[in-house]
């Protein structure tokens, strides 16, 4: 069945973008490159940039990207310095999450002296905020628009600015109607989940409409609703279309690891992050999603390695990426499981003094909302650990399955820290409202 649907999915896929990269800039001659692209990103830009990385490649970019080509065990600058030497041209993603970063500074320095040997670079723009003074007479390209990863005009406009070379006008015709297409399915998206219509979205995940097809952003936004719904064996049959549809996206196996996860399936979740963290993907999220299948193995087994194991893999992974509050706050739990807690008052301090999260947590940030609330359970703070629960829970109803395992993490925490039963049954309430 599932070679039935791929090899529909990928003729609907390859006629669709053949029509409308027909007349979009090919890569430029690569010479003893061995690289079209070379993407410079910050992690907390990595889905965007997988996106991107998604998109050229059926383009007919060759693209470098970290997570894919890294070997593992390398050093990573000197690493990235030789990718860098080995590409023709290069992205460099620029958004408020990183902004002032010294790391994109060097980059495009190092870009800039890639020059002489007719190699382009250009920014993409992801949100608001405006270019760093260093790059303020560079070239780039508004994504605002877009935040679910690159297409139409502006996917056209960096392609040229890659190459250098002026849009086609009957490219342009064509990649105005691959925008009007995403966007009439990222409204259609975004409505179902908001709906929590899980039907709806499983219609549109599995269709062959256009916009599906544009980008990896819609199928795999219809596959992470599903499983924030709880909805994670529907989640599973999206992710089949959307393997066909990109058949490298590693947010796709991402995606399909977490799905087995949330149904218990720990050994099967393991295998599948396993193999992506084997292969040098070592990002906080693969490590986090890895992290908590050992977790789920702990759980069943009760074998102590297990859950060091756990709690390794978040702490390793929140050492390499201290900004990354989700593998923080979650190594710092585990560390109170652990019985070591010395270290996991030493994280949850480091996590809640993150900028992010050391005021008040914009109210549609479901997961630094929750990091904030657990933080604060962790240091006893019960009051405020409940009433940050209940709002998180208010705003993000639809959200369930989320929200259930959040549930039951506040409910370990607290049988790990000795509460009563009056002072448990305080800091749990708000999930009651998850059962009505």
């Amino acid at each position: 069945m599932a070679d039935s649907i791929a090899t529909d999915r990928q003729k609907d896929q390859l006629e669709y973008m053949q029509r409308w990269l027909r007349y979009a800039p090919t890569p430029p001659v690569r010479g003893s490159n061995y690289y079209d692209v070379f993407i410079s990103y910050r992690s907390l830009d990595r889905a965007w940039a997988m996106a991107l990385f998604d998109v050229l490649k059926l383009a007919g970019w060759k693209a470098f990207l970290d997570q894919y080509d890294l070997i593992p065990g390398s050093e990573l600058e000197t690493s990235l310095a030789e990718a860098l030497e080995a590409s023709s041209s290069g992205v460099i993603l620029w958004s408020s999450r990183h902004k002032d970063s010294e790391w994109c500074k060097k980059e495009r320095l190092a870009m800039s002296k890639l020059k002489s040997r007719a190699f382009k670079y250009i920014f993409a723009k992801l949100d608001a905020e405006p270019l760093p003074l260093f790059a303020a007479a560079d070239l780039y390209v508004d994504f605002e628009d877009s935040p679910e990863g690159p297409r139409g005009v502006r996917l056209l406009d960096l392609l040229c600015g890659m190459k250098g070379v002026e849009r086609a006008p009957e490219a342009v015709v064509l990649a105005q109607e691959v925008d009007q297409n995403a966007k009439t399915t990222m409204v259609a998206v975004k409505g179902a989940i908001e709906a929590g219509n899980a039907t709806r979205l499983v219609e549109i995940g599995t269709s062959a409409q256009p916009g599906v097809l544009a980008s990896p952003g819609p199928v795999l936004a219809v596959a992470q609703g599903l499983i924030r719904m709880g909805e994670c064996e529907l989640a599973r049959t999206v992710l089949v279309h959307a393997r066909a549809h990109f058949p490298e996206s590693i947010r796709a196996k991402q995606l399909e690891g977490l799905a087995l996860r949330r149904l218990e399936r720990y050994q099967e979740a393991v295998d599948v992050l396993s193999e992506l963290k084997a292969a040098g993907h070592q990002d906080p999220e693969t490590m986090g999603m890895l992290a908590a299948a050992w977790d789920g193995l702990y759980l069943g087994s009760k074998k102590k390695l297990h859950l060091r194991t756990s709690r390794e893999l978040y702490r390793t992974a929140f050492e390499r990426d201290p900004q990354n509050y989700y593998t923080g706050i979650n190594a710092a739990a585990k560390s109170l499981f652990l019985g070591e807690t010395e270290e996991a008052n030493r994280l949850v301090a480091q996590v809640l003094a993150l900028p992010t999260l050391a005021k008040d947590v914009a109210a549609d940030d479901l997961y630094g909302g929750c990091t904030q609330a657990e933080g604060y359970l962790l240091q006893r703070k019960l009051d405020a650990a409940a009433a940050q629960y209940e709002k998180m829970i208010d705003k993000h109803p639809t959200k369930k399955g989320d929200l259930q395992g959040t549930g039951r993490q506040a409910a370990r925490i607290c049988a790990a820290l000795d509460l009563s039963s009056e002072e448990t049954a305080k800091v749990l309430a708000p999930f009651k409202l998850l059962d009505d």
